[in-house]
């Protein structure tokens, strides 16, 4: 089985490095690393080019290079490219957390007939603490129930339900997965994985700069897919009014007390 992993960049030279190095580290090499570039005007492309050809692989290398309408165009893009049996999406500035990942993954789909696999991540945040954050698997009405970073899908996933949603610029993954719960009961269909974080993610993406317009999209997905009621309106709400706390927190100089919080939180 072929993995496709996918990578969308825009001025990424300070991250691109480790990025790829998790993904050419890899104990399994059946795999191929299409990099969406949004025309970056740095080094990126020449980095990943160099790091491919350093290690003799270069042929595992596709690069996309042109102007995109937003990170769900540029998702889109990769899977169009994608000729792997597993598609998964590794951002820029994230990593994979070790070198047998793909192996592992690769048995659970030989073994288990499952349409994707997911796990944990470690979250990497200077400004509000570092964890280790388990998927909560949780309604959707409630928040996200995995960790996007680490899932890998069957190709015919995509076939199935579609794409990512253009519109949507921030909350793309939350909207796939509205549309993923229609089309399949999820307990069944998903591999929890849960031996290592599957994924390095860093604080300081699109939806963690632009927060609270993520929040408010997934109240767009949730009316689109009729989840929309008291319950999710209660969660929503509570997600805001902790996003705004934390703000609040944050120009206070009370960084401490999100920490707290967070450990608290990802320790159950």
């Amino acid at each position: 089985m072929k993995i496709s992993v996918i990578t969308p960049t825009y001025n990424s030279e300070k991250t691109i490095a480790s990025n790829i190095n998790s993904v050419v580290a890899q104990t399994y090499n059946n795999f191929e690393h299409i990099i969406v570039d949004n025309k970056s005007s740095d080094s990126t492309l020449t980095l990943a080019k160099e790091i491919y050809s350093k290690n003799n692989c270069i042929e595992k290398l596709i690069i996309i290079s042109e102007k995109d309408d937003g990170i769900a165009d540029a998702f889109n893009k990769g899977i169009s490219k994608a000729s792997g049996d597993i598609i998964t999406i590794l951002n820029s500035d994230d990593t994979y957390f070790y070198f047998n990942l793909f192996k592992d993954v690769i048995k659970i789909f030989e073994e288990k007939n499952v349409l994707f696999v997911h796990g944990d991540i470690l979250f990497k945040d200077r400004k509000f603490g570092t964890n280790v954050r388990r998927p909560l698997m949780c309604d959707i009405r409630v928040a996200m129930p995995f960790n996007h970073p680490t899932m890998f899908f069957r190709k015919e996933v995509f076939n199935e339900v579609g794409f990512f949603d253009n519109r949507f610029r921030y909350s793309m993954d939350f909207e796939f997965i509205c549309r993923l719960m229609q089309k399949y009961d999820l307990e069944k269909s998903g591999y929890y994985f849960d031996v290592n974080p599957m994924v390095v993610m860093r604080a300081g993406g699109a939806s963690w700069a632009n927060e609270i317009k993520s929040i408010k999209e997934t109240k767009i997905a949730l009316k689109k897919h009729n989840y929309w009621n008291l319950k999710a309106f209660f969660h929503y709400s509570m997600r805001i009014f902790r996003t705004y706390v934390k703000k609040v927190f944050a120009k206070l100089g009370l960084n401490f007390i999100v920490k707290l919080w967070r450990k608290f939180k990802w320790s159950k």
